[in-house]
């Protein structure tokens, strides 16, 4: 995993440091945020970038629209969810190009219902 030191949402990308460089993420690629300690990594479509800041921090700087905290150690991304999952000891999120699964709350699957078509 690479270190990275910073995050911020610019234009539709989340822009991170790392040591001399700057890497612009497209939200698009982003699949989830899991928090790690004192650190989070941050699941894209081209690996796995650990983050020398908070999930709380990271989910202030984000877009609501797109993004959406399903427990306390995930943020997931609302256009990669593949399906939602409850067996008899937890309730998770299957998400698209990763074989990584968020855990979800009850409460927190019944509000991301209200934010999507429910058929």
């Amino acid at each position: 995993m690479e270190e990275i030191k910073e995050t911020k949402l610019i234009h539709g990308k989340v822009c991170v440091k790392s040591g001399m460089e700057r890497l612009f993420m497209p939200k698009k690629n982003i699949i989830m945020f899991v928090k790690n300690g004192r650190k989070t990594d941050m699941v894209t479509v081209e690996g796995t970038y650990s983050l020398n800041t908070s999930l709380n921090s990271i989910e202030k700087k984000l877009d609501n629209r797109h993004f959406f905290r399903s427990h306390q150690s995930y943020i997931i991304n609302l256009m990669m969810i593949n399906k939602i999952v409850t067996t008899e000891l937890e309730t998770h999120v299957e998400m698209e190009n990763t074989e990584e699964k968020a855990l979800i709350t009850k409460q927190n699957e019944k509000k991301l219902y209200s934010f999507i078509e429910v058929l």
